[in-house]
């Protein structure tokens, strides 16, 4: 018995090592092109926000949660493009998939500096998330460019090109 326990962990490791799977959804996730999905969501401090707030920036909506190791992982990297690009008209939106406190707890323990904000299942259908992290890059026009699923090797130059090429 232990020694499928420990099997089954390893194994679960292992997926969870790129991304991590979320409950299938039946719309399919916004592709180059398309409008970005507008939303309306709360922050961890309480105030609302809207994609829309955001029309005329570079903007990377990142689905995530606190327990998804690649999320963790994810995290330093995309401050470290939101304090390099952020005066350049870019900005990061997360949306979080968690209990409340435990994402406020993960925003102030991995110093995120871009605004925290509390997903809803509209939303999350809306942009058809069936894993984490999964993050969209919206156009000043207000369209998906491009979208990056896990935590890959080479995200930061990848999406840091992007950036630099949007803006």
């Amino acid at each position: 018995m232990k020694k499928i326990f420990v099997i089954i962990a390893i194994a679960f490791f292992i997926i969870s090592a790129v991304s991590c799977k979320k409950k299938e959804v039946e719309v399919s996730p916004p592709s180059g092109g398309d409008i970005a999905p507008d939303f309306t969501l709360k922050d961890i401090n309480g105030n609302t926000i809207s994609l829309a707030d955001y029309k005329g920036k570079v903007i990377i909506v990142e689905f995530w949660a606190t327990w998804c190791p690649p999320c963790k992982e994810l995290t330093p990297v995309l401050a470290e493009l939101y304090e390099r690009y952020k005066n350049r008209g870019f900005i990061i939106l997360s949306l979080a998939s968690d209990d409340e406190d435990a994402v406020k707890s993960f925003a102030k323990k991995y110093e995120i500096p871009y605004p925290v904000l509390l997903a809803d299942n509209e939303t999350v259908r809306q942009y058809g998330v069936s894993s984490i992290p999964i993050g969209f890059t919206i156009n000043k026009e207000g369209r998906v460019v491009n979208r990056h699923i896990g935590n890959t090797p080479g995200i930061m130059q990848e999406l840091a090109s992007e950036i630099e090429r949007l803006l």
